[in-house]
């Protein structure tokens, strides 16, 4: 138990230090956490991840340039 628990905690170090170094962590945090959590809850079934990308962006539908702003305004 002890050993997975350790393996998932040095995943998630590693991915926050190598990817995002380069960024202001603290603006970006709740997004490389859902990132992060993302990838982490679909980690079984890793070849699906392209096609529900796709999916999600095709049900998505258009949104105006103010709605996909507010994301940037919300960090």
């Amino acid at each position: 138990m002890f050993h997975r628990v350790n393996t998932i905690l040095g995943n998630v170090k590693t991915s926050l230090s190598g990817a995002y170094h380069a960024f202001g962590f603290s603006k970006y945090a709740e997004r490389y956490l859902g990132a992060i959590a993302y990838r982490f809850n679909r980690r079984f079934n890793l070849h699906a991840l392209p096609n529900r990308l796709l999916v999600a962006a095709v049900t998505s539908g258009l949104r105006p340039e103010q709605w996909i702003r507010m994301a940037e305004t919300r960090c």
